[in-house]
């Protein structure tokens, strides 16, 4: 009779289980010197070796002649154990054995001694399911057990067991197996069985198990069988999820702002009945694989992307900024949240889609961030084919405004030959700021820069930011400011922060003579008081 590949290459021994080092190594310990807890809880997400390592350590403990903490699988013990035909071996899944009454049957069989091992087992998985009677009634056994008993609880979500519970066992954390761990069994298993896949395929695999081996075994017995070599394809198709060419055509098309193109590629994917859910999973990873080329750079290895493919992710994020990639990214994620509960997934992604190619809102620090961020990827193009920008002279791009007269700087005290000028200093300081200081940055680039003065920076903010000015003075960012002033100069430095003094107005009496004339005009002379 056919069995389920996690059934068949479900680990016998310690030996045999796939990472999770630390916990086997503590385990076989115990079982070499005989110190066995009476209690143990396993925690850790689906499919990441709890209830096999629960059944190993039984068999360990009971076992005749263990090998360095392992069963040897071959005693009258680990037999009858392993075949389920064993007596002092109960394994109760709580899930569906929630009541008290169910836990205190079981319960009175406690005070009965194992009949052919050293130890009475109780192995209970999905232990935070029980009912908080339950949990009372399991409570007085696991404080005070027979020497014979051992405890093996097993929970997806210890949060929800009742602090007197852990408090009375040996915790355990099984973490989930990383991508190369799952790529690298699943290749052994390939193996054995006499077939063949594709690297590529098995890291696809790998990709989509999130760390739980019983569901990558899943995924591959779906794809096994077939008597041909196990593609990327075969996993895509088995999996619903759109091929790894329509995912760079799709963020092509978001790079581009191209909605129409965008709109069409959904409608395409729709009619090969897809799953939105599932094709928004892979956009993101899409894109996070993008952000991992962005910053790491073409030469470094992406995972589940090699060969040609890593050029490819590295050309197609040169045509993202930074801020754009991580904006479209957090939009990506929210609507594959949103499909969980809208009416219309379609409509979901297709809004997602149209936001991503879309101007962002200007109101937004975000895009206003994303703007600059493109500006400067374009001028870094301009300058990388032989093109000069020149700035715009300081006459020519201020605009002329006679309302409200700009922040005069004062001229720059002279420094020493070969040192910095106060306002490269200046400049430097303020990159250095935005990159480790942003909550500081944002209120000092609402000033303007007012001059050097033996040692000290000016800061000059216009009448009403107040509020800025404040702010930077305080005992809290203004050294952080003369650090950084200090790094970018090379020497020290202070740092002030001054609010402009409001220009006299010569025509504001001319003015007031006027207005005046108007009301006695209007009123009568009798009818108007004019107070100094």
């Amino acid at each position: 009779m056919y069995q389920a590949l996690y059934r068949v290459w479900r680990p016998k021994t310690f030996s045999d289980m796939v990472g999770q080092e630390a916990i086997v190594r503590t385990l076989r310990n115990q079982v070499n010197t005989g110190r066995i807890a009476h209690a143990y809880l396993f925690c850790g997400s689906r499919g990441t070796g709890k209830t096999s390592a629960a059944r190993i350590l039984t068999k360990a403990i009971n076992c005749l002649r263990p090998r360095d903490g392992d069963p040897c699988g071959e005693c009258e013990s680990c037999k009858t154990i392993e075949s389920g035909a064993s007596f002092d071996v109960y394994e109760m899944d709580a899930a569906s054995n929630s009541r008290v009454e169910e836990i205190r049957e079981l319960l009175e069989k406690v005070d009965y001694p194992p009949q052919f091992g050293k130890y009475k087992v109780y192995i209970i998985d999905e232990v935070h399911m029980l009912s908080n009677a339950a949990f009372n009634a399991l409570l007085k056994t696991l404080e005070e057990p027979p020497e014979y008993m051992v405890f093996i609880l097993a929970t997806t979500e210890p949060q929800k067991l009742p602090s007197t519970i852990l408090s009375r066992c040996q915790r355990y954390d099984f973490g989930r197996y990383s991508e190369d761990q799952i790529a690298g069994h699943l290749s052994h298993v390939v193996t054995e069985s006499g077939e063949e896949a594709e690297p590529e395929a098995l890291n696809l695999i790998a990709r989509a198990a999130e760390g739980g081996m019983r569901d990558a075994l899943s995924i591959l017995d779906m794809c096994m069988g077939g008597g041909q070599v196990i593609t990327e394809e075969h996993v895509r198709a088995a999996l619903g999820t759109a091929d790894r060419a329509f995912l760079f055509s799709f963020a092509d098309a978001l790079a581009r702002r191209d909605g129409g193109e965008a709109l069409r590629l959904i409608e395409r994917l729709m009619r090969g009945g897809r799953d939105v859910q599932v094709f928004l999973k892979d956009v993101s990873a899409h894109l996070r694989l993008l952000m991992a080329a962005m910053l790491c750079g073409p030469g470094e290895a992406l995972p589940g992307a090699g060969g040609d493919n890593l050029r490819r992710y590295a050309d197609q994020a040169k045509q993202f900024s930074q801020q754009r990639l991580l904006r479209v990214l957090d939009l990506s994620m929210r609507a594959e949240a949103d499909t969980r509960w809208a009416a219309s997934a379609r409509s979901v992604l297709e809004v997602f889609a149209l936001r991503a190619c879309g101007q962002p809102d200007d109101r937004d620090y975000e895009a206003l961030l994303e703007r600059i961020s493109e500006l400067e990827n374009r001028l870094h193009e301009l300058e990388a084919h032989g093109v000069r920008v020149a700035a715009a002279p300081a006459e020519q791009a201020a605009p002329k405004k006679t309302a409200a007269p700009k922040p005069a700087p004062a001229a720059d005290s002279p420094v020493p030959e070969g040192s910095k000028l106060p306002k490269d200093v200046w400049n430097d300081m303020l990159k250095l700021i935005k990159r480790t200081e942003p909550a500081i940055y944002g209120p000092l680039s609402q000033a303007r820069y007012g001059g050097y003065q033996d040692g000290v920076y000016k800061a000059l903010f216009a009448p009403g930011a107040e509020i800025f000015r404040n702010m930077l003075s305080s005992d809290k960012h203004r050294p952080k400011i003369e650090a950084a002033l200090e790094q970018s100069g090379g020497a020290g430095a202070k740092f002030e922060a001054v609010s402009q003094v409001p220009q006299a107005d010569p025509e504001a009496g001319k003015r007031q003579e006027q207005s005046m004339s108007s009301l006695i005009d209007m009123f009568g002379r009798d009818k108007v008081q004019i107070d100094d």
